[in-house]
C-alpha cells in the first residue's frame, strides 16, 4: 500500500498549492491513499466546512491538531464528516471521532490523531496510554499515527514507543519538515515533523511582515497570504500490507508545483 501524507495546510493558498500538484504526483507515485492535516485551512487556524469539503475532495482522511476547535462550526458537521480525524486523547471534547478505520483496495487502514503534552495548551489524556489502549484493541495491520506537538523529544519518544505496534508515527504542527525520516529497529516509520504547505517565504505559512509587527512590535494581526508563492511538504510510504511495516519511505518538498530539494536555495 502507498500512502501519501501531507503536512498541515495553512490557508486556502495552501489547500490549492495541494490540489495543484496532487494529481501529477499521484500518477507519478502511484499513490493509494492520501492524508493531510487540515487543521490551518480555515484562514491559518481551524477548518471551516466548505474548506473540509474541497479538501475532501481529493484526501482520502484529514487529521487536525491543537487548532481543531479554533473554529465553532465543526460543532455543527463534524458528526457528518467521515474523513475527519480529530484529536483522540482530548479530555472535553467528545463529538466526531479521533480514529478512523477506512479501505483501500480492500485493505483497512487505521488513522489516529493524537495531540502531544509538551508546550500546548489543550487539556488531553496521556498520548502514550491513550495509544497504548488503542493499539491493544484495534486488529488493522496499516495503522498512521499522526502526532501533533511541539516537542522534538516528546515526539521521538513517542516514535520509539509504538516502533513496531503500529505503520507509522507522522509528526505535525511545527511546519518545518525534519531531516530524520526513517525507518525504526521494528517496521514503524518515523519522522519529527514532515512540514507544512502554503504560501513560500513566510512564517510558517503565515505573512512574515505581519508576523514579525505582531511578535516584534505588538502591531496588527498575523495572517495567511491568498496569494503567494507556494511549497507542499509531503511523506510518501510504502507499507506491507500483510503486518504493517512500512518497507520504504522518502519525503517530497515543492516549490510552485515542482519537486526541490532541501539544502538548496531557490529565488
Amino acid at each position: 500500500m502507498r500512502v501519501l501524507f501531507f503536512g498541515d495546510i495553512v490557508g486556502h493558498v495552501g489547500l490549492t498549492a495541494v490540489s495543484g500538484v496532487l494529481a501529477s504526483i499521484k500518477e507519478k507515485l502511484h499513490v493509494d491513499f492520501v492524508i493531510a492535516n487540515g487543521e490551518n485551512v480555515s484562514k491559518g487556524k481551524g477548518l471551516l466546512y466548505k474548506d473540509y469539503a474541497e479538501l475532501a475532495q481529493f484526501a482520502d482522511a484529514i487529521t487536525l491538531g491543537n487548532h481543531y476547535h479554533s473554529k465553532d462550526a465543526i460543532d455543527g458537521y463534524i458528526k457528518y464528516a467521515d474523513k475527519l480525524v480529530r484529536p483522540l486523547n482530548l479530555l472535553h471534547y467528545e463529538k466526531g471521532e479521533g480514529s478512523r478505520v477506512f479501505e483501500c483496495k480492500g485493505v483497512k487502514i487505521r488513522v489516529t490523531n493524537i495531540l502531544a503534552e509538551a508546550f500546548m495548551n489543550e487539556a488531553v489524556k496521556k498520548p502514550i496510554d491513550t495509544l497504548d489502549k488503542l493499539v491493544s484493541d484495534c486488529e488493522e495491520a496499516i495503522h498512521i499515527v499522526d502526532f501533533h506537538g511541539e516537542s522534538s523529544s516528546e515526539k521521538q519518544i513517542f516514535g520509539f514507543m509504538f516502533d513496531g505496534l503500529v505503520s507509522a508515527v507522522i509528526g505535525t504542527h511545527t511546519h518545518v519538515q525534519t531531516a530524520d525520516a526513517r525507518i525504526l529497529e521494528k517496521g514503524t516509520a518515523y519522522m519529527t515533523d514532515v512540514g507544512y504547505c502554503g504560501a513560500y517565504d513566510t512564517v510558517i505559512g503565515f505573512d512574515k511582515d505581519s508576523v514579525i509587527d505582531k511578535i516584534v512590535y505588538d502591531a496588527g494581526r498575523i495572517y495567511v497570504p491568498t496569494e503567494a508563492p507556494t511549497c507542499v511538504n509531503c511523506l510518501l510510504l510504502d507499507i506491507d500490507e500483510k503486518d504493517g511495516s512500512v518497507t520504504y519511505l522518502r519525503p517530497y518538498y515543492f516549490i510552485n508545483g515542482k519537486e526541490r530539494n532541501y539544502g538548496e536555495s531557490y529565488l
